[in-house]
């Protein structure tokens, strides 16, 4: 019985050959899947590989606004070379600009710094329209004026028919004075007030002839630049420069303001009134004027920012 059934399945003993070379197949191709995945993953980690070197390879190469700002920062830190001419150039700049405070300064005190420092003090020609202080210059008729104020001097020129004698406000001024003084026992008076172009023409020409030319112009006016034929300016009690010693000198260097006066050529100031100490002579400005000048401590180019210097 169980002989001829083993017979009669078709087939015999193959079925179990049949599910050997199945077994064999399966084998096969879990290899193959094998071999495949492996493939994939060498593929996928050279894929993977190779995007992480290009990102970081982008990280590392900043652009071109970046790298020329974080040079001008920091010239320590590495510079691509598709950037390097740029930067070299912003580095060579950013350099010139932190050397020109160094190097004027260096200038400064070797040229005597104070006064290459105070270069925008320095008086206006005469040709200016506005003084180093801020005052506006102008000519009428032939008469500047430098903030309102009239000036002559070496600078500044009158014309040869201007003025006909003390005006009547510094008249009134002088007898104030004169009599504020007399109270506390002090005589002043004038020796020399109003000269006319033509006078200061003889009287400078006299001096020329008996001191020379240089020495001249370091007392007495050109005529024409003469304050004493405006009108505004005279000579008290004596043209000595030890007056200026005396008890009456000494009155009216502190005193003079508060009438309008001022002591026109200071001692000092020779190199920017343009003429010696002269403690004789005075100046009408008005009282407000003459007491900010006294204040200040400055004659009266320093005072307005202009120069006294004859052009030849």
């Amino acid at each position: 019985m169980n002989s001829n059934n083993r017979r009669s399945v078709p087939g015999g003993k193959y079925p179990k050959k049949v599910k050997r070379r199945k077994k064999k197949n399966n084998g096969f191709m879990i290899g193959i899947a094998a071999i495949i995945i492996v493939v994939i993953a060498v593929v996928l980690l050279i894929v993977c590989g190779s995007k992480k070197d290009t990102a970081k390879n982008e990280a590392d190469v900043p652009d071109t606004v970046t790298d020329t700002v974080t040079i001008g920062a920091d010239s320590t830190k590495k510079t691509p070379e598709s950037t390097q001419e740029v930067t070299e150039e912003v580095t060579s700049e950013t350099d010139i600009t932190t050397e020109v405070p160094q190097t004027t300064t260096a200038a400064l005190k070797t040229n005597k710094a104070p006064e290459t420092e105070k270069e925008s003090d320095k008086p206006a020609p005469a040709d200016s329209g506005t003084s180093t202080k801020g005052y506006k210059i102008e000519v009428k008729d032939g008469v500047t004026y430098v903030g309102g104020i009239l000036i002559a001097n070496k600078t500044y020129a009158l014309p040869q028919n201007y003025g006909s004698g003390l005006t009547d406000e510094m008249n009134d001024a002088l007898d104030r004075m004169f009599s504020a003084a007399a109270a506390e026992g002090y005589d002043l008076h004038v020796v020399s007030g109003f000269r006319s172009y033509s006078r200061q023409n003889t009287l400078y020409n006299n001096y020329c002839n008996r001191d020379g030319k240089v020495a001249a112009d370091t007392y007495s006016a050109r005529p024409g630049h003469s304050e004493h034929q405006t009108g505004l300016a005279a000579d008290i009690n004596s043209v000595e420069t030890s007056w200026g010693k005396t008890p009456e000198g000494k009155w009216l260097a502190a005193n003079c303001y508060k009438y309008g006066f001022i002591i026109r050529y200071p001692a000092g100031e020779e190199d920017k009134t343009g003429y010696q100490y002269e403690p004789w002579h005075v100046r009408y400005l008005g009282v407000d004027t003459a007491t900010q000048v006294y204040n200040s401590g400055l004659c009266l180019e320093e005072y307005l920012g202009i120069t006294s210097i004859y052009a030849d």
